[in-house]
């Protein structure tokens, strides 16, 4: 797999037990849906929760753009 290359379901199943620390800023309704995510689905841990969100983005390039490219403001006054 090269730097910008999407992994397989295969590649991502190997790479499991590899992890990296990452301190990421988030607001209050973030927070929100990965805790009630993490409760809702007896997930493991925060982390974990971010991991799965990434693992399916990863696994659905097809969604990218829209995921990405859309501009939106949900805080915006």
């Amino acid at each position: 797999m090269g730097a910008d290359s999407i992994p397989t379901h295969q590649e991502l199943q190997t790479m499991a037990g590899t992890k990296t620390a990452l301190t990421v800023d988030v607001n209050a309704e973030h927070i929100g849906l990965i805790n009630s995510s993490k409760e809702k689905y007896n997930i493991a841990d925060e982390g974990k929760v971010v991991r799965i969100v990434m693992d399916y983005l990863l696994l659905n390039p097809d969604i990218h753009e829209r995921v990405f490219k859309d501009v939106r403001c949900l805080r915006c006054e």
